[in-house]
């Protein structure tokens, strides 16, 4: 694989993305969302309109970033199920993916990323008579994030050290961070009714979270001056130059070391390099319906998500460096045979000629705390308008995963059978629209839906894509 067809896929695959897991926008905020709309607002398992949710498995990829946009000429869904047209394969029948299949989108500010999957597993959610109500979740989730980049940088790396635009050209970069973090997590969830009447309830809830840390990674940069060159000796060879480098680098090998896999049994691996404690906490307010106390005329929400972090401090999968380097090279065939961040940051380390005694063994990585607000209107038959606000509340230099902003309004026809919705979403300065559908506690949706059947072909060219689905078995809440 050439060196300008990786970095196309690992620009698109790796650097997007955009919130950190806990949307699900168009079934977390129902009252028949169960155990998903823990993760918006753990006040909400109060209002469960369920009286027994068993969460069987759900799972959720998503990609999106505010530079490059899709354009090639087939669409990310068809590229996952393998139904690319043959006229765009080579001759081994692998998929070709050529630079321009990523426009560039410049405006001269610095760009952020993510990607990620949300897996969430067994998980149970139990109404404790009125106005109570216990969880217990378990999740996997695996992000990888670019903060503050510069569009020359990007483009750089989109292109390939073969684009001779860049050649010669030097430039001083700004202070960006990448962050990857990959961890399994066990939640147990109480919420309850401190006011309750025919008019009114509000609600409190909180979510404690023990972590195990999997694999993670950062690097923060501080000072960048590089350079892209021809080789003089290997004609049509072409390096970059890396004149001066101010930075801090950490990240793990466990997954490494015996080539283990991700998976929930994770959680219950003494092994694991990092450990952690998460919390989230959230009230939720009800406004009765003057026709059904059983059912709300407007609810509000506000909760703290994911206010925690893992330490990662084990001496044999753990490395940290302080980096002050200068003169380094780094060779266009560098990268040609790593897979993973993992040993991407070995041949990082080796190249800026770090050695055991740089290293400090230890790290700790953030988790995407955010500020998430909601409310939710029902305008009567069946219908319902939610609008959501996840604010990051992360510094953008932190060695942690950051859940990036966006407000959301969400039309819904809600009934115990059935639910569809249709999430319209401003995040990384892009619009986006999704559609879900759930029919009583199984759903399938997707907050970005031209994200995924987009292509140049039909001019829709997406900053990103997102699908989320789950299964469960559940009951309806009966009063006594």
């Amino acid at each position: 694989m050439s060196l300008r067809l990786l970095s196309c896929i690992l620009c698109f695959c790796l650097f997007a993305s955009s919130s950190k897991a806990q949307n699900f926008l168009g079934v977390s905020p129902s009252p028949y969302g169960g155990t998903q709309s823990l993760y918006l607002n753990p006040a909400f398992a109060a209002d469960s309109k369920y009286g027994f949710y068993l969460n069987i498995g759900a799972g959720n990829a998503h990609l999106n970033n505010d530079y490059f946009r899709y354009q090639a000429p087939y669409s990310l869904l068809g590229l996952v199920l393998k139904r690319v047209p043959d006229e765009y394969r080579l001759s081994d029948g692998a998929v070709l993916f050529r630079p321009e299949y990523l426009g560039e989108t410049g405006n001269g500010k610095a760009k952020s990323a993510t990607a990620w999957t949300d897996l969430r597993g067994p998980s149970l959610l139990v109404r404790l008579g009125e106005g109570a109500a216990i969880g217990l979740t378990t999740r996997l989730r695996a992000t990888a994030q670019i903060n503050n980049a510069s569009e020359a940088l990007l483009s750089v790396v989109r292109a390939g050290l073969e684009d001779q635009r860049f050649y010669n050209l030097p430039n001083r970069d700004n202070q960006f961070t990448v962050n990857t973090n990959t961890y399994a997590e066990l939640g147990l969830t109480l919420a309850g009714a401190i006011i309750r009447n025919d008019d009114q309830q509000l609600s409190i809830g909180v979510t404690v979270k023990r972590l195990q840390g999997i694999t993670a990674g950062f690097f923060k940069n501080n000072g960048l001056s590089y350079r892209v060159l021809a080789d003089s000796v290997q004609s049509g060879e072409y390096y970059l130059q890396v004149d001066e480098l101010t930075a801090e680098l950490g990240y793990t090998t466990y997954l490494q070391d015996r080539g283990r896999s991700v998976t929930l049994r994770q959680l219950f691996d003494g092994n694991n390099p990092g450990r952690g404690w998460g919390a989230d906490i959230g009230i939720s307010y009800q406004l009765k319906s003057v026709d059904n106390p059983d059912t709300y005329a407007l609810r509000l929400g506000v909760a703290l998500t994911d206010v925690g972090a893992i330490r990662y401090r084990d001496d044999r999968y753990v490395r940290q460096y302080s980096i002050d380097a200068a003169n380094k090279r780094f060779e266009s065939t560098d990268f040609n045979e790593v897979s993973g961040s993992e040993e991407i940051a070995d041949v990082i380390t080796n190249r800026l000629g770090l050695t055991e005694a740089n290293n400090t063994g230890r790290f700790t990585s953030g988790l995407p705390t955010a500020l998430s607000i909601n409310a939710d209107i029902a305008i009567g038959n069946g219908f319902y308008l939610t609008g959501t606000l996840l604010q990051d509340v992360r510094p953008k230099d932190a060695i942690a995963i950051r859940q990036p902003s966006l407000v959301s309004v969400t039309p819904r026809l809600e009934t115990s059978a059935l639910g569809v919705a249709i999430p319209l979403t401003l995040i990384n300065n892009s619009f986006v629209a999704g559609a879900s559908i759930r029919i009583g506690p199984v759903f399938l949706g997707t907050d970005n839906l031209f994200g995924m059947i987009g292509s140049n072909s039909n001019k829709l060219r997406p900053r990103g894509a997102d699908i989320y689905a789950g299964l469960a078995i559940a009951s309806l809440h009966r009063k006594p």
